[in-house]
């Protein structure tokens, strides 16, 4: 099988694949979440005119779309940069491809080198350190360009095999005194009132939620510290649209912890076959005591173990209590692509200025 790698430039092109973007997505091995279609073009919609697309993509002999990686343009010194797709809101920013087929991937990375004579940089953050060993490096090192790659924070899991159960897997992770102090906060909890665990799964679920979930998200310390989700301006239109599409097709679900029948927590979920991915979670900081996030994140982790998952992903963020509860860790990596010259260095250093603003 050969392969033809293809770039795209503008709205118009990008938008016409959006039925082959699915059909990949639905076909592929092992896709990843963040580039299905729904949150690509969701993306795109909100977007609008702010960015200008440019879509690496990859045909087969039957011209069967088999690959696609999502970028924009992005000001740079001395002309114009590409970025990623979807990095200020995916935790994952590998390629869509068919299969991790060995000729495909040099298709794209090939192709990823050709864009370089074009664009000053490219930025990819969000790689897996096993994704880039296996399949990135080997193409890197007959790169003519200069390729930069860096360790971001550790991605927590919890191999959800390891474990005959939910009580052998606390056992086997957390200590004693841990475990007593969870039984002490359930018994906390509890005296409060009645405690319900509400899982929405439908978007008739989520319609009767949303008011409820973005109330709790905008008094919590992500809502005050401007990180939520829900709630941020540059994101809420976003998600409002996103969810619905996912939950309709069982990509997504909200579980609510409710005292006395009032929503004090909530968590989103990503799912795809044997995958739970722990996506955003916010409390009542009334509750805090009670650690409502904790309880319901421990809830939500046995009810994977229940459902047959097989992986538990904490996804993005080195929090003390992801450490504390994982079984595993991976490291995450960034890419960054440029020319072998003086203005190819100012780039660099610049898209490290511009991450860490955005971070903050």
């Amino acid at each position: 099988m050969s392969y033809t790698a293809h770039v795209l430039h503008g709205f118009n092109p990008l938008e016409a694949l959006e039925t082959e973007w699915r059909d990949l997505f639905n076909q592929a091995e092992s896709p990843n979440p963040f580039f299905s279609a729904e949150w690509v073009f969701t993306w795109l919609n909100h977007r609008g005119g702010r960015v200008f697309p440019v879509t690496l993509i990859v045909r087969d002999d039957n011209e069967r779309l088999v690959a696609a990686w999502p970028f924009f343009e992005y000001p740079a010194i001395g002309g114009r940069g590409l970025w990623v797709g979807l990095s200020d809101i995916a935790d994952c920013l590998e390629p869509l491809v068919i299969r991790p087929d060995e000729s495909l991937l040099r298709t794209v990375f090939e192709a990823l080198g050709q864009l370089l004579s074009e664009y000053r940089f490219i930025w990819i953050p969000l790689l897996r350190g096993q994704w880039v060993r296996d399949y990135l490096e080997p193409a890197l090192q007959t790169f003519p360009n200069l390729p930069i790659i860096r360790n971001r924070a550790p991605n927590y899991f919890v191999d959800l095999n390891a474990h005959p159960g939910f009580d052998s897997y606390l056992t086997s992770t957390v200590g004693a005194k841990t475990r007593k102090s969870l039984r002490y906060d359930t018994r906390q909890l509890k005296q409060l009132g009645l405690v319900e665990y509400v899982t929405y799964r439908t978007p008739d679920d989520l319609l009767r939620f949303d008011v409820e979930m973005r109330s709790i998200e905008k008094v919590s310390w992500k809502g005050r510290d401007k990180k939520g989700h829900l709630t941020r301006a540059d994101s809420g239109g976003f998600f409002h649209e996103l969810l619905p599409k996912l939950m309709a097709l069982g990509r997504a679900e909200i579980t609510a912890l409710r005292v006395n029948q009032m929503a004090i927590a909530f968590e989103i979920a990503i799912r795809q076959a044997g995958y739970y991915g722990f996506f955003h979670i916010a409390y009542l900081p009334d509750y805090r005591r009670q650690s409502p996030g904790k309880q319901l994140m421990l809830h939500n982790l046995e009810r994977a173990m229940i459902e047959r998952c097989e992986e538990f992903d904490f996804m993005q963020g080195g929090h003390e209590y992801k450490q504390k509860f994982c079984t595993g860790t991976r490291q995450f990596m960034d890419l960054f692509l440029c020319q072998r010259s003086l203005p190819g260095h100012l780039n660099y250093w610049l898209s490290q200025l511009v991450r860490r603003r955005r971070a903050d």
